[in-house]
């Protein structure tokens, strides 16, 4: 992968994981995400929770129990 190519791929991976958050407050609207994809990379922010992960076996085995 040349520079050019390897950054449109990071642009995208950042947006992407933009548009998959949690808390709905969070996603970008599609005019964002053109304008993410656009523009520069260095001024792309990592969103707040980067990634989506499932609690621990024990940790809902708690919650279960405690209802």
């Amino acid at each position: 992968m040349n520079e050019e190519e390897n950054e449109c791929a990071r642009k995208m991976v950042i947006a992407s994981l933009w548009c998959i958050q949690t808390d709905p407050s969070y996603r970008p609207s599609m005019s964002k995400v053109v304008e993410m994809l656009e523009g520069k990379l260095d001024s792309l922010q990592m969103p707040p929770k980067p990634y989506l992960f499932s609690p621990s076996r024990s940790e809902v085995q708690e919650k279960v129990e405690a209802h």
